[in-house]
């Protein structure tokens, strides 16, 4: 592969939109089966979806040279 650098930060790109499917799918869940609070489900789905969009930048600057 010509630009191997930026293969992490494509994996984590296009992994975003299933993580985003199954975060919403195991968070409603969680709140159906009686395990977290609506507002708790919410908070965990942010912190995933945050962290996986701080890994990409965060990566994504570590490698800009």
């Amino acid at each position: 592969m010509k630009n191997k650098k930026w293969l992490q930060i494509m994996a984590l790109a296009m992994s975003l939109p299933s993580t985003i499917f199954i975060a919403v799918w195991g968070a409603m869940q969680l709140t159906k089966m009686g395990i977290l609070t609506r507002n708790q489900s919410m908070a965990l789905f942010l912190v995933i979806i945050c962290s996986l969009l701080f890994l990409m930048v965060y990566y994504a600057y570590r490698r800009k040279n």
